[in-house]
């Protein structure tokens, strides 16, 4: 059986947008807290404005087929059409812990 994953998501977004890329990312979090196998999620902001990644996302998904079938929903796709953001979703597991 697949252990849990890790969503790590990094985002640039343009300077005068962070405050609606935080609305649709909350909203994306409401419609993924009700999909099966979610977790949890943060979402970080970086401290230094000039940042490549302002914003990067860290979340637990049980499977990463469960995140799969989440993250292809249409309701979800239709959300990230509202703000201009550049995304790039990967999945991890831990390689080392201490």
């Amino acid at each position: 059986m697949e252990s849990s994953v890790v969503l790590i998501n990094v985002f640039s977004v343009p300077q005068g947008s962070e405050e609606q890329f935080i609305q649709v990312w909350t909203e994306a979090l409401e419609f993924m807290k009700n999909e099966p196998g979610f977790i949890d999620a943060k979402l970080h902001r970086s401290l230094d404005p000039n940042a490549r990644f302002q914003f990067i996302n860290v979340a637990h998904w049980e499977s990463s087929e469960a995140w799969k079938t989440a993250f292809s929903k249409p309701q979800l796709k239709a959300l990230g059409s509202q703000a201009v953001f550049e995304q790039n979703p990967a999945l991890y597991t831990v390689a080392v812990q201490t």
